[in-house]
C-alpha cells in the first residue's frame, strides 16, 4: 500500500507551511540552505529513497544551488520540466509582525486580531475575514507552485505515470536568475544523458489578479521579457563660483530620462496585449562625498519590457532616443552660452559602450584595460547593476578627450520574452484547463504574457540572427560575473505554460494564498494537464 504524504488539501497545506518556514529570502544563508533542506525531504519519498542519485544540486554560486528530482519513468521518453523558484523578497515592510512571516497559519490568525486587522487595507482586510486566504512571504510568490510540483512527482513514482518529470526549483529568481541560468544546462545535459524529449516547459507562478475585486484565474501562455538600458553620463568638472567652466552629469542625465521615461516607442503590441512603458529604476550622480565640486559624473538604468524585440533592436531605440535628448541638451547648452557669451566646453555626443571599450583598449591596451575591469569586480558589496555603471566610469575618466558624452549600455537581467500561444499542445492544454475548471464553478482566462517576470525566458529561445550579441558587446560585466547561456538556451526547445494558484499582492506586506485554489483546484487542474500528455 502507498503512503501518501501529500495527496489531500490538508496534507498539502501542511507541506507548503512547512516549506515556506525555510525562510529563503534572495542572497540569505536561508536561501543556500533551502536546497539541502528540500533535498531530504524530497529523499522521504520511496522513489528517491530507492533512486538518490535521480536529486541533484546545481551550483548557481554565492553558495546558492538549483535542484532537480527526476521521476524516470523505465520506458518513456516524453518529458515535462516542472520550474519554480525557491527565493523570496524580504520582510522589511512586515514590522513587528516580521517574525511570523513565514508561519502562515500563525500569521493569518494574528492579523484577526483587531490592532492588525484595522490597518490592513480593505480588500485585504475583506479576504483574512473571509478565511478563503493564507497570508505570508512565499504562500503565493511562490513556494505553492513549488509544493504542488512535489505532489505531482509523489504521484507519479506511486502510480508510475509513464511519462518522465524533472522538478526544477531554483535561487535568485527576484534578482538576477542565476539559478534557472545554471539549471538551463544542466537540463541540457540530463535530455542528452537520458534520450529525452521535452514536450513541455510547466511554470507555476501564481495567478495575480488584473484589479482588487479580480477574483478570476488565469493561465499563461507565455511570459513577457525585461531589458535593463543603462547610461553613464560624463560632464567637465568645475567650481560651483565657476558654474559655466563646466557642465553637469546631471544636466545632461534630466534630459536623457525626460526622454526616456514613458516613451512610447519602447511599448510593444502582440496578440492584443501590450508592454507597460519603460521607466527609470535609478538616477544618480557618481560623487561619493559632499564638496563644492560639481558632479560630472551620473548614471542611469531605465526598464524596457519587450514581447517580440531582440537586444539589438532596443539599443537601436534607445540610442535614436539619446541623440534625440542630447540633441535637445545640446540645443539648451548653447543658447546658455550664447547668453552668458561663454565659449562652453562642446556638444555632448552618444557612443554606445561597445565603442567605448575599443576607443580605450586602442589607447590603453588591452592589459591595462583588463586590469581597470578587474578593479572595479572586486568590490563584492557592489551588485552587477554597480559593477556595470563603474566599469565605464573608469574608462571614460580615463578616456576624458571622449567628454562630454552619453554612453549607452545594458545593465543585467535580461529576460527575453518567449509565448507559445500558437502552439498546438498549449492551445489544447489550455482548452482542457478551463473545462477542468468549470466543474469548480470558476472560469479560468487566459493570458499570452505573464507579467510578472518569470525563469520561463529561459527556455524555447530562438534568434537566427545573433542579436543576442548587441547585449553581450553592451554589457561591461559580461563573461566576468554575469552571462546567459544563449546556446543552451536554444536547444530547450518545447512549448512553455504557466499554471500556478490564485493568489494576491506578491512583494506586499498583505502578500496571499486562495486556499481553494491552491490546495483543492489546481492539484486537480495540473493533475489532469500531465495525464492528458500520455
Amino acid at each position: 500500500m502507498n503512503n501518501y504524504m501529500w495527496n489531500t488539501p490538508e496534507k498539502l497545506r501542511a507541506l507548503l507551511c512547512e516549506i515556506v518556514s525555510w525562510e529563503s529570502r534572495t542572497l540569505t544563508k536561508g536561501e543556500n540552505d533551502f536546497a539541502y533542506k528540500l533535498k531530504d525531504k524530497l529523499l522521504t519519498l520511496p522513489y528517491f529513497e530507492k533512486h538518490p542519485e535521480l536529486i541533484e544540486l546545481h551550483d548557481a554560486g554565492l553558495g546558492r544551488n538549483a535542484v532537480t528530482a527526476f521521476y524516470k519513468h523505465p520506458t518513456a521518453t516524453e518529458t515535462v520540466v516542472l520550474i519554480s523558484h525557491f527565493d523570496t523578497v524580504h520582510t522589511e515592510e512586515y514590522g513587528e509582525l516580521e517574525p511570523l512571516a513565514f508561519y502562515p497559519e500563525e500569521l493569518t490568525k494574528k492579523l484577526m486580531e483587531s490592532k492588525y486587522k484595522e490597518d490592513l487595507p480593505e480588500a485585504a482586510r475583506i479576504d483574512l475575514e473571509s478565511g478563503n486566504y493564507l497570508f505570508g512571504r512565499g504562500t503565493m510568490d511562490m513556494k505553492m507552485g513549488l509544493a504542488l510540483h512535489m505532489q505531482l512527482i509523489e504521484k507519479a513514482s506511486f502510480e508510475q505515470w509513464p511519462i518522465n518529470l524533472i522538478l526544477t526549483t531554483v535561487p535568485d529568481e527576484e534578482v538576477n536568475s542565476a539559478g534557472m541560468r545554471a539549471a538551463v544546462v544542466e537540463l541540457v545535459r540530463l535530455r542528452e544523458q537520458h534520450g529525452l524529449t521535452y514536450k513541455l516547459f510547466l511554470n507555476s507562478e501564481p495567478s495575480f489578479s488584473q484589479g482588487p475585486s479580480d477574483t478570476n484565474e488565469y493561465i499563461y501562455s507565455g511570459t513577457i521579457g525585461k531589458i535593463m538600458p543603462a547610461a553613464l553620463f560624463y560632464g567637465k568638472e568645475t567650481h560651483v563660483g565657476e558654474p559655466l567652466k563646466g557642465m553637469t552629469a546631471n544636466f545632461i542625465a534630466s534630459y536623457m530620462t525626460q526622454y526616456m521615461e514613458w516613451n512610447p516607442l519602447f511599448r510593444e503590441t502582440d496578440l492584443g496585449e501590450s508592454t507597460p512603458l519603460p521607466v527609470s529604476l535609478q538616477l544618480k550622480d557618481l560623487k561619493m562625498e559632499y564638496s563644492t565640486q560639481t558632479p560630472y559624473r551620473a548614471a542611469a538604468l531605465y526598464n524596457v519590457f519587450l514581447l517580440k524585440r531582440t537586444a539589438a533592436e532596443v539599443m537601436a531605440i534607445f540610442e535614436q532616443v539619446a541623440l534625440q535628448a542630447m540633441a535637445a541638451c545640446n540645443e539648451q547648452y548653447q543658447k546658455v552660452c550664447t547668453r552668458e557669451k561663454v565659449q562652453g566646453v562642446g556638444n555632448v555626443q552618444v557612443l554606445r559602450y561597445e565603442a567605448l571599450l575599443e576607443h580605450a583598449i586602442h589607447k590603453l591596451g588591452e592589459e591595462e584595460v583588463r586590469t581597470i575591469k578587474q578593479q572595479v569586480l572586486q568590490h563584492h558589496a557592489w551588485d552587477d547593476r554597480e559593477k556595470s555603471i563603474r566599469i565605464v566610469d573608469q574608462l571614460m575618466i580615463r578616456c576624458q578627450e571622449l567628454a562630454p558624452a552619453t554612453v549607452l549600455l545594458y545593465a543585467p537581467p535580461y529576460y527575453p520574452a518567449i509565448n507559445s500561444s500558437n502552439h498546438p499542445l498549449v492551445i489544447q492544454s489550455i482548452e482542457l484547463m478551463k473545462k477542468t475548471a468549470q466543474t469548480f464553478a470558476i472560469e479560468v482566462e487566459q493570458i499570452h504574457y505573464f507579467n510578472g517576470i518569470c525563469d520561463l525566458s529561459y527556455v524555447n529561445y530562438t534568434d537566427d540572427s545573433n542579436e543576442w550579441l548587441a547585449f553581450e558587446r553592451n554589457t561591461p560585466v559580461w563573461g566576468d560575473t554575469y552571462s546567459i547561456p544563449f546556446k543552451e538556451m536554444s536547444a530547450l526547445q518545447g512549448p512553455v505554460l504557466n499554471v500556478g494558484p490564485f493568489g494576491k499582492d506578491a512583494h506586499q506586506k498583505t502578500e496571499r494564498l486562495h486556499v481553494d485554489s491552491a490546495f483543492k483546484e489546481m492539484p486537480v487542474m495540473i493533475d489532469k494537464l500531465i495525464k492528458s500528455l500520455f
